[in-house]
């Protein structure tokens, strides 16, 4: 039960009587899984979608899983405006709005983003993007104008007013690529990037502050490489105890909530671990939420194999109950706040 909490998964299927919606949708019952994440390949058109969410949601009632999604607006919306659902800009036009009611801007627009993924059953979106654009032509996120722009002032406020919008409605955020995406010259998607030579401290500020304020959900950690976040050379932070203690640690932003992985399955992880090892490594090194996409292989069982490895590296040691305790503990936590719509707003 306590291992299933640390899952998430994308699943293949539409309708309720699709195979692979039947299997996730008996894997969030048994506790195999503790949440799911949708792709384009899993939405027709808002009467579908919300038709598949709430036979999601009905799966659990005393503890109910994440229902994710990527909706960023711009580049990355898994809600498509031709299949009728609302249209939203990129962050980089977010944030390029220079006028005095900025904030406020953006917060409507975030709300409206927020409204309509509440109306669907979503209560989680992993967003927003809190990298800072120090590499505009980053083919991942500057390149297609996922950061809210060139510094920590800039993206800050943005971020806050996405998390305050997503709040109001109840749907829990994601804070991501912990430690910083937006100096990578090449897509993690693809290879691990090394931002050991580009990375600032400055790119750590919108985690910061977002805590200060008590709108940091849950943070993503990043498949990138650098020495003060990772573990051994080339591995990625996204398996390294660093990464978590600079997240956790007193010396860092002193965070307590959830931990989650960016998909395991992209390039960056899957040149060099299996998933199993990736996930085992991921929640070892202190991460809460492992994340597979399950785009490539669309297999209906897939979160059965990985709940298996995370239960048998518990039973062999390599993985303490402790961790997969701690972990439960912060799950849990937002998830009760989901429950009773206690997400906390900055103002």
């Amino acid at each position: 039960m306590m291992v299933g909490q640390t899952i998430m998964m994308g699943f293949p299927g539409r309708r309720t009587e699709d195979p692979g919606v039947q299997a996730v949708s008996a894997q969030l019952r048994d506790g195999t899984i503790g949440g799911v994440v949708l792709f384009p390949k899993n939405i027709a058109d808002k009467a579908q979608l919300k038709t598949l969410i709430d036979a999601l949601r009905g799966t659990r009632s005393d503890l109910p899983p994440f229902i994710a999604v990527d909706q960023e607006g711009g580049a990355v919306q898994r809600l498509r405006a031709r299949k009728g659902f609302e249209w939203f800009p990129s962050a980089k036009l977010v944030g390029g709005n220079l006028s005095l009611d900025a904030q406020d801007v953006a917060e409507e627009i975030y709300r409206q983003m927020a409204v309509e993924l509440a109306g669907l059953g979503f209560n989680m979106n992993l967003g927003p993007v809190v990298d800072v654009n120090t590499n505009p032509d980053n083919p991942v996120i500057g390149a297609r104008g996922r950061s809210f722009g060139d510094s920590a002032d800039i993206v800050s406020p943005m971020a806050a007013a996405f998390v305050n919008a997503h709040h109001a409605a109840n749907v829990a955020t994601v804070a991501k690529h912990f430690p910083g995406h937006g100096s990578s010259t090449v897509d993690s998607h693809r290879t691990l990037p090394d931002i050991s030579q580009t990375w600032r401290e400055e790119e750590l500020d919108p985690y910061r502050r977002l805590e200060l304020q008590g709108l940091l959900d849950a943070v993503m950690i990043g498949h990138l490489y650098h020495p003060r976040f990772s573990d051994l050379e080339g591995l990625p932070a996204s398996l390294s105890g660093k990464a978590v203690e600079a997240l956790r640690g007193a010396d860092g932003l002193a965070f307590d909530g959830v931990i989650v992985s960016d998909d395991m399955e992209m390039g960056a992880i899957r040149e060099r671990f299996t998933p199993e090892e990736a996930a085992v490594r991921a929640l070892k090194a202190g991460t809460d939420i492992v994340v597979f996409s399950n785009i490539k292989r669309d297999d209906p069982e897939f979160g059965r194999r990985i709940h298996r490895a995370l239960s048998e590296a518990v039973c062999d040691g390599r993985l303490s109950e402790k961790r997969i305790e701690d972990a439960h503990r912060r799950i849990v936590r937002l998830k009760d706040q989901l429950k009773t719509d206690t997400l906390p707003r900055a103002w």
